[in-house]
């Protein structure tokens, strides 16, 4: 990590002023608003920035009234969110289910990193599309903003938060929402939701049960009652020249989705298996897709 002087024109080599201007204001009105925060992130992406799919932390400037972290310059970088929602900023209009999926599985990765690789589990408690970068020339996410992340204590499985509740509407876990104890599985919950999104298109998460689109009414409905047919998006089902090969990829996927997010913590699955069996389901797809291999 480096401490940066003067950081506005340190900055010129590799970014705008424009863009140091969105990073204060990012900083000042998002997520990291407090020293603890701030650090918290700085310690951890710090130690993960030679993961390609976390965003490569640069250095700080503590000398601002709010602290300035500076992250490495993705071009044409979009959040998850936004390409999945087709607000304008996207490169292209649609999203085929092999980059769903390649996403997916990037954003397993990286959780599946902080809850094995550290010296104890790392939980990211704030998991959703809007803390994922995706690269639109290379295709890559890139997960960023760590200041929500809580380590476990030695040999224990969980632990309460000492601060309040944090995460964003729908995706955190009930049970961590409820009692403010934090585990492995309060993100396998969240992520569970992203993997919805991935799915739909749209901004929609499971809660008790039921899938609720955000702002509407038409997706609510018993996630056990859902065919996964009528829910993927459309760019799935137009995309691939063979719907019918890809049916059971789905279904398997869709299970995945509920497993991740029934509202008992202990019947969630870890990451580790969910990381593997995403990249069961992605293997199958290049299968059939690719001629020869099926």
């Amino acid at each position: 990590m480096h401490h940066f002087k003067g950081l506005g024109s340190k900055l010129s080599s590799f970014a705008s002023k424009e863009r140091l201007k969105e990073e204060q204001y990012y900083l000042k009105n998002g997520s990291a608003v407090n020293a603890s925060d701030v650090c918290r992130d700085i310690a951890i992406t710090s130690r993960m920035s030679h993961l390609k799919n976390v965003l490569k932390l640069i250095g700080c400037c503590l000398e601002y009234a709010e602290p300035v972290m500076v992250y490495e310059y993705v071009e044409e970088a979009i959040t998850l969110d936004d390409l999945l929602s087709n607000n304008g900023y996207a490169r292209n209009s649609s999203v085929p289910w092999e980059s769903r999926l390649r996403i997916a599985n990037e954003i397993a990765s990286v959780i599946v990193f902080l809850h094995s690789e550290f010296t104890t589990p790392i939980v990211f408690r704030d998991l959703h599309s809007q803390k994922v970068l995706i690269d639109q020339s290379s295709g890559v996410a890139k997960l960023y903003n760590f200041s929500f992340s809580v380590p476990l204590p030695p040999g224990e499985l969980r632990v309460e938060a000492q601060d309040s509740v944090r995460g964003t509407c729908g995706h955190p876990d009930p049970e961590y929402c409820c009692s403010g104890i934090v585990t492995q599985k309060t993100d396998v919950y969240s992520f569970g939701n992203v993997l919805l999104q991935l799915l739909t298109g749209k901004r929609a998460y499971v809660h008790d049960g039921v899938i609720t689109k955000v702002g509407e009414t038409y997706l609510e409905s018993n996630i056990e009652e859902c065919d996964v047919m009528d829910i993927a998006n459309p760019d799935i089902l137009a995309g691939e020249r063979g719907i019918h090969e890809i049916r059971q990829q789905l279904e398997d996927y869709f299970d995945l989705v509920k497993r991740c997010t029934v509202t008992n913590g202990d019947d969630r699955p870890y990451m580790i298996y969910v990381a593997r069996e995403l990249r069961r389901i992605e293997k199958c797809f290049r299968a059939i897709s690719t001629p020869g291999l099926n």
